[in-house]
C-alpha cells in the first residue's frame, strides 16, 4: 500500500506513491517527515545545495537509515518532486475551480500573484528542479516536463470550460503568462504591475 500522509500545502491527505526500500511498519514511520523535509530544504536552498548529511540530520535520522528508505539521493528528489505535484494542483485547483467558468483563466493568473507573495515563496520547484538537472532526458528533468505538461493539460481545460475562443491557444498564451509572472517574482519579487499587465493580455 501507498503511505499515506498530511502535506502541509494542501493541508488534505494523499497517497504518495513513491515506497521506501525499507517497507517495515516502524521503518515507514518517518518516511512522510524525512520527504516533507526534504521538500523544505530543497525549496530553501537548492537541491545539488542540500547534502544528504543535512537532510538526515533535520529528519532526525542516521545517513544508514536515509538510505534505507532512498538508495540514492535522486530517487528522495524524485519522491518529493511528486508529492510538491500533488500538492501544487491541488491547491491550485481549490483556488481556482470554485470561481465561476469565464473567471478561472484570470483565477490561474491571481492564484500566481497570490502565491508568490507568501514569505516562503522560492519560485517554482520543478523549474529550478529543470535548472539543476538540465540534461533533457535525466529522470529529475523529465519529472519536471511531466508537471509541466500537466499544468498546460488543466489550463486547456479550464480554457475550454470558460468557453475561450480557440481554447489550446489562449492556455498556451496563459501558461507562458503564468511562467512570465512565476519567474518574474522568483527574481524581481512580487510586481503587481506585471499581474495586472498579464490578466490584460489575456483578456485581449
Amino acid at each position: 500500500m501507498a503511505a499515506m500522509y498530511t502535506d502541509r500545502f494542501t493541508k488534505v491527505n494523499r497517497s504518495v506513491y513513491f515506497l521506501p526500500a525499507c517497507r517495515h511498519t516502524r521503518c515507514m514511520k518517518k518516511y512522510p517527515q524525512l520527504v516533507s523535509t526534504a521538500l523544505d530544504l530543497f525549496y530553501r536552498q537548492g537541491f545539488h545545495a542540500t547534502g544528504v548529511d543535512q537532510l538526515a540530520a533535520a529528519a532526525g535520522l542516521t545517513k544508514k537509515t536515509l538510505y534505507r528508505y532512498f538508495p540514492t539521493k535522486e530517487a528522495l528528489i524524485e519522491a518529493v518532486l511528486q508529492q510538491r505535484d500533488e500538492q501544487f494542483m491541488a491547491r491550485l485547483q481549490a483556488f481556482v475551480e470554485p470561481l465561476p467558468a469565464p473567471q478561472r483563466p484570470a483565477g490561474y493568473l491571481r492564484f500566481i500573484g497570490a502565491w508568490s507573495q507568501e514569505h516562503d515563496f522560492q519560485g517554482c520547484l520543478f523549474i529550478n528542479a529543470a535548472a539543476e538537472y538540465p540534461e533533457l532526458a535525466h529522470a529529475i528533468h523529465l519529472q519536471a516536463a511531466r508537471h509541466k505538461a500537466r499544468l498546460r493539460q488543466w489550463l486547456l481545460a479550464l480554457c475550454e470550460q470558460a468557453a475561450l475562443p480557440d481554447a489550446p491557444a489562449a492556455a498556451a498564451r496563459l501558461f507562458l503568462l503564468g511562467e512570465g509572472l512565476t519567474v518574474g517574482a522568483q527574481v524581481q519579487g512580487f510586481d503587481a504591475q506585471l499581474l495586472e499587465a498579464a490578466c490584460a493580455q489575456l483578456a485581449a
